[in-house]
């Protein structure tokens, strides 16, 4: 693209760009407060437009809701990590005991919220897969979405998260040399 092209792009693009190369990067395991701040914003992108256009829909108010907490409550805990990396106005001289493995599960609502609102791309589709096979709380693998992702990935929950990202990454390479 030369200096004087620019793009039309609306929010759902946006934020489906901003998931699918996060997810690259979170596979590919590189600098994680920079993965999480691009997951942040797709997710909330995808947040605001599913309460927008289908609110009954909403991953998060569905979580929120089997957590019973407030709406506040609820975006305080899931956007806590994401608040600190992108303001500095209050509180300037923190410093934030950051999780990496947090982004997992903002990156997993981010693509649930995003399933509601268009078809997933590669890169979501094979993550929202990864996610179950490497967190799911069944332990019957026959248990559905468990068992798909399981025939998808094996079982990833008793391996070590390098590993588990490894065979997330490999999963998208082999994705994208199947032309999917």
């Amino acid at each position: 693209m030369n200096d004087s092209e620019h793009l039309s792009i609306s929010k759902l693009d946006a934020a489906q760009r901003q998931l699918n190369v996060a997810i690259r990067m979170l596979f590919s395991e590189a600098d994680p407060v920079a993965t999480h701040t691009l997951v942040g914003a797709a997710s909330l992108l995808f947040s605001d437009l599913i309460e927008i256009r289908n609110p009954e829909r909403s991953w998060d108010t569905k979580a929120r809701e089997s957590n019973s907490l407030k709406k506040s409550e609820y975006f305080q805990v899931m956007r806590r990590d994401q608040n600190f990396l992108k303001h500095a106005r209050e509180d300037h001289e923190a410093v934030l005991e950051f999780n990496p493995e947090e982004t997992e599960s903002l990156a997993f609502w981010a693509v649930m919220n995003a399933s509601e609102l268009a078809p997933l791309s590669v890169e979501a589709y094979v993550y929202q897969l990864w996610y179950i096979a490497a967190r799911s709380p069944y332990s019957d693998p026959e248990k559905s979405p468990l068992r798909e992702a399981v025939e998808f990935f094996g079982d990833l929950r008793t391996l070590l998260r390098a590993d588990r990202l490894r065979a997330g990454q490999l999963a998208l390479d082999r994705e994208y040399l199947r032309g999917a």
